[in-house]
């Protein structure tokens, strides 16, 4: 895939000239409060190392993350992809995050349900799981408005400062999917 358009939003692979935007948005303290894996003050020096990973992911088939960008403007706005590709069990997961400045702008949604495209369509997979916070009603929100169904939450699942939460797990089939929003 070299890019995805939706009504607003270019989703493309990552360049090594979009760290310092990146950068800007992972170390935000909303990213870190809201997100499952992303560490607390993001270092600079790691988002390069991060978009070789993810380049790497992806040209190893094994996670397809991408950039989201506004089509008009060019900002960065977040990363969208699919995730912890398994052929085999024909199935992967959905991750995204949404720079703070454009949370409730329906960006998340309308990334993700290009992504699902994605994941069903082209990667010929049956099943796309994704997991967020409890506490992140937000980001469960998104998936529900995608046709995620609630599968369950792991107690305590995540440790971070010492504190641990709970973790919300969804999961949507192809069968289900069928072009859900189509943005």
């Amino acid at each position: 895939m070299n890019q995805i358009e939706t009504a607003r939003i270019l989703i493309r692979p990552y360049r090594p000239s979009d760290a310092d935007s990146v950068w800007q948005v992972l170390r935000r303290k909303e990213i870190y409060d809201t997100t499952y894996a992303i560490p607390r003050n993001y270092p600079r020096e790691r988002v390069d190392w991060w978009i070789q990973f993810v380049e790497s992911s992806r040209k190893n088939r094994t996670s397809y993350e991408f950039g989201m960008f506004d089509k008009h403007t060019g900002a960065y706005l977040g990363n969208c992809g699919v995730i912890n590709v398994q052929p085999a069990l024909r199935s992967g997961a959905i991750s995204y995050f949404v720079n703070p400045d454009c949370w409730n702008l329906g960006y998340a949604t309308e990334a993700c349900s290009a992504m699902l495209a994605f994941a069903f369509n082209e990667l010929g997979l049956c099943r796309v799981s994704g997991r967020c916070m409890a506490k992140n009603g937000a980001s469960r929100k998104v998936m529900e408005k995608l046709g995620f169904l609630y599968e369950g939450t792991g107690r305590r699942e995540l440790l971070k400062d010492g504190v641990f939460y709970d973790v919300d797990h969804l999961a949507i089939l192809k069968e289900e999917w069928a072009g859900y929003l189509g943005f």
